[in-house]
């Protein structure tokens, strides 16, 4: 990915070369969110909106700029930072909330990615288990904010170059996420999860997941959450998340995975987004 040269602050362009972030604005940041957009469409803008909304309530701010009217002034915002930036085939927003001089400020960044849609990897993931600290579940457990700690001890730890992701445990020893994503297990015709009372991220592209499962005929079941066992056993892996799309696993403990059923899901993933 290639960062643009100019960050939107606060309705302004500054050169990505020179922006800088003071010690106040830094003590002042509440969240980040991704966004990402496919030339000039935003998939899952609307969810992605609805997920703002919900953290600026939980920091007791609101920021009708960005909300109101059905996000009308994010979506500007984003149209105005690919324009200035060229980044019109495909590209990956990161927009930063601070509550600084008692008031909401933003931030928005973009980089442009290499593939204009989203496209199932050809090479497999390969995966192994981060269990040094359990997530637990908690009221803020499904949301990132509540999540991103987990995930960067994790990060830091994958010294493994052979290793892509570490697989992220609950209290319970359940599989429930890799960093960012949701997991997906597939055996037969039956399709598990791990749900938000496991502990487990709630990614915005969940609800559309489980509408494919269903045209597609598959069943879909998280009341058991995920086992170590059931990974084993599974035969298919797949990881999802609104920014990447579908992610196939080839590899676990010596185990390889195939990708057939999840190359028909990644089909109508994509086909759900263009239409």
């Amino acid at each position: 990915m290639s960062i643009g040269k100019y960050i939107l602050v606060n309705g302004s362009f500054v050169p990505t070369d020179e922006y800088r972030i003071s010690f106040s604005e830094s003590a002042a940041f509440l969240f980040s969110e991704k966004i990402r957009s496919v030339r000039t469409v935003f998939p899952f803008f609307k969810e992605t909106l609805k997920i703002i909304k919900l953290q600026l309530r939980l920091f007791g701010h609101t920021f009708p700029d960005f909300t109101s009217n059905d996000g009308a002034g994010l979506k500007r915002q984003l149209e105005r930072t690919l324009t200035k930036n060229k980044h019109f085939m495909g590209a990956l927003f990161i927009v930063s909330f601070r509550f600084n001089e008692q008031k909401v400020q933003y931030s928005i960044q973009s980089m442009k990615l290499e593939n204009t849609g989203y496209e199932l990897n050809e090479k497999g993931l390969y995966v192994e288990l981060f269990d040094e600290i359990r997530k637990s579940a908690s009221s803020i457990s499904m949301l990132s904010i509540g999540s991103k700690n987990y995930w960067n001890i994790a990060r830091n730890q994958l010294t493994n170059p052979m290793i892509d992701h570490f697989l992220i445990t609950n209290t319970d020893n359940q599989i429930i996420e890799i960093p960012e994503s949701n997991i997906y297990i597939i055996k037969d015709k039956l399709v598990r999860g791990a749900s938000i009372q496991h502990g487990a991220y709630q990614d915005i592209s969940k609800p559309l997941m489980l509408n494919i499962f269903a045209k597609s005929g598959l069943q879909y079941s998280e009341i058991d959450g995920i086992t170590i066992q059931d990974l084993r056993e599974s035969e298919e892996i797949m990881t999802v998340n609104a920014i990447d799309g579908i992610r196939w696993i080839v590899g676990f403990e010596g185990k390889r995975f195939f990708s057939n059923t999840i190359r028909k899901i990644s089909e109508a993933f994509n086909q759900s987004i263009i239409s």
